[in-house]
C-alpha cells in the first residue's frame, strides 16, 4: 500500500525522502526510478539494498545501489538537508512512535519540502472500528499498547491519534492538507465491513445530533494524509495535543 501511494506522486528526476525509514520503499523506488535522488533517515541509521534474494543490509559505502539511511533523532535533531530540497517526503507509521512531541519532526519535514512538493503520512487511528471493538471487549484500544521486554525501548506507541488531532496538528503548523481521511490497509472480511459501516453510520448520526455538523466517521484503521508545504506556522502547540499550561507558557 505504501508503494502504491508513493508511485502516484513520485516522478523521474524527483528528490525523495523517507522519514523514519526501514529502507524498503526507498530501495524499491531507487531501483525503479534510477533518475531519482533517494534519501532516508531513521533513529538507528543503516544501509539497505536489493539483491537476488531480496533486501539486505550492508556497511559498504561503495555499494552505490544501496540506500544510505542517515542516523537522525527526528524529535531532537535537524535533518541534514537544505531548505526546499524534496519533491516528495514520506513518513509511514512514525508519528505514533514519537515519545515527546510530533512538532519538531513535522517542522523539519516542512522545511525541507519544496513549495509544490508533497508529504505522505500514515499513522494508526485510535478511533477506528477495531479500536472500539477492542474497548467493548475490555482490551486497550491502541494498535500496539504493549511494553517491550527491554527498557531500552519502552512503550511501542506512546500515543495514537484521532483524525481531528491530526487535522489540527497539520493546520497549526501551516501545512496545506490535500487529503485527510482514514483507510484500511489490510483485507477485511464481510463481517468486519458490516461492523465498520454500522458503527460509521451510528457515530455520524450521533455527532450530527449533538453538534448539527456533519462529520466524516473516520473509523478505518489508518489515518492517511497528503499535504503540501503551505504557509506560515500558526502555532507549535495545537490545543488538542498540548496541556493548557504549555499554551499559557507560550503566550
Amino acid at each position: 500500500m505504501n508503494l502504491i501511494l508513493v508511485r502516484r506522486l513520485v516522478r523521474p528526476g524527483d528528490c525523495y525522502l523517507d522519514v523514519g525509514s526501514l529502507g524498503i520503499e526507498p530501495a524499491l523506488i531507487k531501483s525503479q526510478f534510477p533518475s531519482c535522488t533517494v534519501k532516508a533517515l531513521t533513529y538507528e541509521g543503516n544501509r539497505i539494498g536489493i539483491g537476488p534474494d531480496g533486501f539486505y543490509e550492508t556497511n559498504d559505502p561503495d555499494e552505490l545501489s544501496c540506500v544510505c539511511i542517515e542516523q537522525v533523532d527526528v524529535e531532537r535533531q535537524r535533518f541534514p538537508y537544505e531548505d526546499n530540497t524534496f519533491d516528495l517526503v514520506t513518513c509511514f507509521e512514525v508519528l505514533e512512535h514519537l515519545k515527546y512531541s510530533p512538532v519538531p519532526m513535522l517542522k523539519e519535514i516542512k522545511r525541507v519540502l519544496k513549495p509544490e512538493g508533497h508529504l505522505i503520512l500514515t499513522t494508526p487511528n485510535i478511533n477506528s472500528a477495531r479500536s472500539m471493538i477492542k474497548m467493548l471487549c475490555g482490551r486497550p484500544p491502541q494498535e500496539c499498547p504493549y511494553f517491550h521486554h527491554s527498557l531500552d525501548y519502552g512503550i511501542v506507541h506512546p500515543k495514537e491519534y484521532t483524525l481531528q488531532e491530526v487535522q489540527e496538528l497539520f493546520s497549526s503548523l501551516g501545512f496545506e492538507l490535500v487529503v485527510l481521511d482514514t483507510v484500511d490497509m489490510r483485507r477485511t472480511d464481510s463481517i468486519q465491513r458490516f461492523i465498520v459501516t454500522t458503527l460509521s453510520l451510528g457515530i455520524a448520526l450521533v455527532r450530527h445530533l449533538l453538534s448539527s455538523v456533519a462529520y466524516r466517521s473516520g473509523l478505518h484503521e489508518k489515518i492517511f494524509v497528503v499535504a503540501k508545504k503551505g504557509g506560515a506556522i500558526v502555532s507549535e502547540v495545537p490545543t488538542s495535543l498540548f496541556a493548557p499550561k504549555f499554551i499559557k507558557d507560550e503566550a
